[in-house]
């Protein structure tokens, strides 16, 4: 079902759609309309109806959606019904923060392992998991064969520590750090950018107020 190809906005909205789905089971509500829906999400019902009609399998429109029955196919959509494990490289600050607040409501991901090549760190307990070392991370990547990395590693190591991964076959990279990263085409990289959500924040803010004035 993934082969389907939608916008990157539509892909964000159908995670936030399944994240208030697994909110809604948790309230234990087993039917929901699309309008339901776009209140729980703060998303327009207009753009829940567009999204959900893309795929045309979810229900019927007016007598609303089985709860369970809609998570399972936008979770299908999105190829997280078995979700990869993910790997942190980097035990600082962010790091450890990342661990420990885990990654409970995503659906089923879990952090594997932190790796550090600090040897002060490895051997640390961070959160449940203690620091393993930068040397094992290629052995636990060709286990898994599909691993989302997150690299939290301090300033100006962060294209280090992508060729390492780049060479230990990982193939889907978040990173935290602010420097722009090099990497080949079949690699993904993703971006945690708060001083770009913080400009759009700030730009939306005193657009509405000297719409107001």
């Amino acid at each position: 079902m993934i082969a389907i190809k939608v916008s990157e906005k539509s892909i964000r909205r159908l995670s936030h759609y399944a994240r208030c789905l697994r909110l809604a089971r948790i309230r234990g509500e087993v039917i929901m309309t699309s309008q339901q829906l776009a209140t729980n999400c703060g998303i327009s019902s207009a753009a829940v109806r567009r999204d959900l009609s893309i795929y045309g399998e979810f229900g019927k429109q007016g007598s609303g959606y089985k709860v369970d029955d809609l998570l399972i196919n936008i979770e299908e959509i999105l190829g997280t019904t078995d979700p990869p494990p993910v790997i942190i490289v980097g035990a600082g600050s962010i790091g450890c923060a990342l661990l420990i607040s885990g990654l409970a409501g995503t659906g089923g991901y879990t952090y594997d392992s932190i790796y550090d090549n600090d040897p002060a760190k490895i051997g640390k307990q961070c959160g449940n998991k203690q620091v393993r070392s930068i040397d094992e991370i290629s052995e636990v990547i060709r286990k898994h064969k599909e691993i989302i990395a997150v690299i939290a590693v301090s300033g100006g190591a962060g294209q280090d520590a992508l060729q390492m991964l780049v060479e230990a076959g990982c193939k889907a990279v978040l990173s935290f750090t602010l420097e722009p990263l090099n990497a080949p085409e079949d690699v993904e990289v993703r971006y945690i950018e708060v001083s770009t959500e913080l400009d759009v924040l700030t730009h939306s803010m005193r657009r509405k107020e000297r719409a107001d004035q």
